[in-house]
């Protein structure tokens, strides 16, 4: 009787035990963001300024793991792979959804398999030349380009992001053949450029602008409605006659799609928090990235409809992963 007994409040114990672990409080270990992109670009820079601010608020710390590769498919698959559990978070640019429609096979579907935190921000866009291209703005680009089909070749921050998609659209409208240069990020794409390596450089305006003040880069043209405050004096694809070249790159966070929505909607909280931080902002603006919050349903939608949009734009200009 008395083992009867024992086994029992054992059995409690162990139970009680149990439970307890499994009612801690979220989050009560280290959190993780990756980062598909080497260190150095807005997808590295803005994943630190938000793994410092979320980390303060979110009370545990948060690492930034930098895996690039494979159209950031790599990166992609690790937190596709990882637990659903609230600690590992991706975060994604217009790469992520572009993927599948360049591709035949892939080891994840983006709107399937993850799960909306928030969008994070926006960025404008720019084209740029190495200083030995004798072109000022982009009717002497496109001029010069005619003259030497084939001869002149874009950097990008690799295959499927939307500079490449909006590369290949602009050899569409402008009836050029320039030739795509993938790299692994922005930085090293602009390295190449300013290093004489490849003509042509097609970026974000942020990564751009350094590059243009230290003389190592002209900038042609930006992506966005509106000139950009980082490059003042550089026209808008409007300005230059191609309006429907307009596009702003973007950033959200993502996780693994099984994660409890009372994690992801704490996460969205503490990321909502940052993007109003006031030191976010002036640490955003002087890299030229606009803070962009949302709930985790609109960036969920927009995830869908950036899909749809870029799957149409991919089919048109015939864009294939190499």
């Amino acid at each position: 009787m008395i083992r009867k007994i024992l086994a029992a409040a054992l059995a409690v114990a162990t139970l009680q035990f149990t439970c307890t672990a499994k009612a801690q409080p979220y989050p009560s270990k280290q959190l993780r963001i990756v980062v598909p992109f080497p260190p150095g670009g807005a997808a590295d820079i803005s994943g630190r300024v938000l793994a410092e601010l979320m980390g303060k608020s979110l009370g545990q710390s948060v690492v930034v793991e930098n895996r690039p590769g494979g159209s950031t498919i790599i990166g992609s698959e690790v937190v596709a792979r990882a637990p659903a559990d609230g600690y590992t978070m991706l975060v994604v640019f217009p790469s992520f959804i572009v993927n599948p429609s360049m591709r035949s096979t892939m080891p994840f579907d983006p709107l399937k398999d993850f799960k909306a935190v928030g969008q994070v921000l926006a960025v404008p866009m720019a084209i740029g030349a190495a200083m030995t291209v004798p072109a000022k703005n982009l009717q002497e680009l496109i001029t010069l380009a005619r003259m030497k089909p084939g001869e002149l070749s874009y950097g990008t921050p690799g295959l499927g992001t939307t500079h490449h998609v909006m590369g290949e659209m602009l050899k569409q409208a402008a009836k050029i053949n320039i030739v795509h240069a993938p790299f692994q990020g922005g930085t090293q794409s602009l390295t190449a450029v300013s290093g004489g390596h490849i003509q042509l450089v097609y970026g974000n305006a942020a990564e751009i602008a350094p590059a243009a003040k230290g003389g190592k880069v002209r900038p042609i043209v930006v992506t966005s409605a509106e000139r950009v405050d980082l490059l003042p004096d550089t026209p808008t694809m409007r300005e230059s006659g191609f309006p429907e070249l307009e596009a702003v790159n973007w950033a959200g966070l993502v996780v693994a799609a099984a994660t409890p929505p009372a994690a992801i909607a704490r996460l969205n909280a503490d990321l909502v928090a940052a993007l109003r931080n006031p030191e976010l902002h002036a640490k955003f603006k002087s890299y030229g990235m606009i803070p962009t919050p949302s709930t985790p349903e609109q960036f969920g939608a927009f995830l869908q409809s950036e899909s749809a949009r870029y799957a149409k734009a991919v089919k048109e200009a015939g864009v294939k992963a190499e």
